[in-house]
């Protein structure tokens, strides 16, 4: 008896969910989901292993419906993976099976556009990890050319002063600039916080 409620239950979610039309209100008809989806989910704690067996089966077939219910889809994921340490073989069975119909079906197409094609998903992978290259490269070469211009402009200045003056003078005056930039930079740190 329960197995056959669980079937009317399953045929009941389809026929609210493909026909728009008997339904003239969609809130109505979303609450009336929810509850029927609810008890099947309850169903999945039944005493008897055939009829937790028959729900994965029926929840599996509803899987193939055109509209998705994602909220309803987590729960069915948590009861399937439950489901996994079952006693009975048959339960874990229709579990997996249930679990890889959530997977193919699932609508990643809205979200990511498209289904899980591994060709698809490798190609971006391999799009996005030469972008990651591209910008971890400019980023390089940006910190790279900092620190290059500013040792240049110090090695030039250092060589201008001792053309200009003793070796002793040329040692001092770039201590005295670094010790300026180093004042410079902190107290503008400062400023900004």
């Amino acid at each position: 008896m329960r197995m056959a409620i669980v079937e009317i239950i399953g045929h009941l979610i389809r026929e609210l969910a493909c026909s728009e039309d008997l339904a003239s209100d969609a809130h109505q008809t979303q609450k009336q989901l929810n509850g029927l989806y609810d008890l099947l989910l309850e169903r999945t704690l039944d005493l008897s292993s055939y009829v937790r067996s028959k729900v994965f089966n029926i929840l599996s077939r509803l899987c193939d419906l055109p509209v998705k219910f994602p909220k309803q889809r987590l729960a069915i994921t948590r009861a399937a993976v439950a489901a996994l340490e079952d006693k009975v073989a048959g339960v874990r069975k229709n579990a997996i099976s249930l679990i890889v119909k959530l997977i193919v079906t699932h609508p990643y197409g809205l979200m990511h556009g498209g289904l899980l094609g591994m060709q698809e998903w490798e190609d971006r992978y391999r799009d996005i990890v030469k972008e990651l290259q591209k910008t971890e490269k400019a980023l390089d070469d940006t910190l790279s050319g900092g620190a290059d211009a500013g040792t240049t402009d110090k090695g030039d200045e250092g060589h201008q002063s001792g053309d200009d003056a003793g070796g002793e003078s040329s040692t001092a005056r770039p201590k005295k600039q670094k010790k300026r930039s180093r004042c410079g930079t902190m107290c503008f740190s400062r400023r900004s916080f």
